[in-house]
């Protein structure tokens, strides 16, 4: 002990001075905030199982805070994943079903495909729609025939595709060409919704590399190593 510290205390069991009490360090100040944000971090994670596991490791308050809290993520999840197919439409149902929807909540994306009946490309868009439709049910897919959308539309412009979002156009596309053309899957068409951040998702890989190995009859079916169409 120096002789500063003996002398002060000397002074404080005298009651000449009050004991000074140290406050933390900036660096202990520092790593307390750090140890709370990691722990916020680990219980931002923590699924409502998680949660009741850890029951007994937490505090009441904290517990109930966060499992409220991921109640309400799991609502508006639910309230968001409402489609899951393709809906056919007619014109009069093209406000309210398309460019309204659009609008709702913090903005939905409305996937409208104008097609024509017995077209090769509009079957294989209808059919991966109706494919990526079910596990993106965030996204609104819709159809309607061409020239009841639009008067005159005329069949050679089928497929076009018009996403809307928060009321406006948001991508136009004609064809299927940008999917891979008479080739493409469900991923391809899933590709490109998420290029276009239409979808909130991953794939580890670019599904258009495969496409040169399929060959397509005029059926529409898709086989390996057969003739091109």
């Amino acid at each position: 002990m120096s002789e500063k510290t003996e002398w002060e205390d000397a002074l404080v069991k005298h009651g000449i001075i009050k004991k000074t009490v140290k406050g933390p360090t900036q660096d202990e100040v520092h790593l307390k905030q750090m140890e709370a944000e990691q722990a916020r971090d680990k219980l931002d994670d923590l699924t409502l199982d998680d949660l009741d596991e850890a029951e007994d490791d937490l505090d009441d308050e904290i517990l109930n805070r966060y499992r409220a809290k991921r109640m309400a993520e799991l609502k508006q999840a639910m309230s968001k994943n409402k489609f899951g197919e393709i809906f056919q439409i007619s014109q009069q149902e093209y406000k309210s079903k398309v460019s309204e929807a659009s609008k709702e909540g913090d903005g939905v994306f409305v996937f409208l495909h104008l097609f024509v009946f017995g077209k090769l490309e509009c079957r294989l868009l209808n059919q991966h729609i109706a494919s990526v439709a079910k596990k993106f049910k965030y996204v609104k897919f819709c159809k309607i025939v061409g020239s009841d959308c639009i008067q005159n539309f005329p069949d050679s412009k089928c497929p076009t595709i018009l996403i809307y979002y928060k009321g406006d156009i948001y991508k136009q596309v004609e064809g299927i060409q940008a999917f891979g053309g008479k080739r493409m899957t469900a991923e391809t068409l899933t590709w490109k919704l998420i290029e276009w951040k239409v979808i909130d998702a991953k794939m580890e890989k670019n599904p258009f590399e495969n496409l040169n190995s399929i060959r397509v009859h005029k059926t529409g079916r898709r086989h390996d190593d057969e003739d091109d169409f």
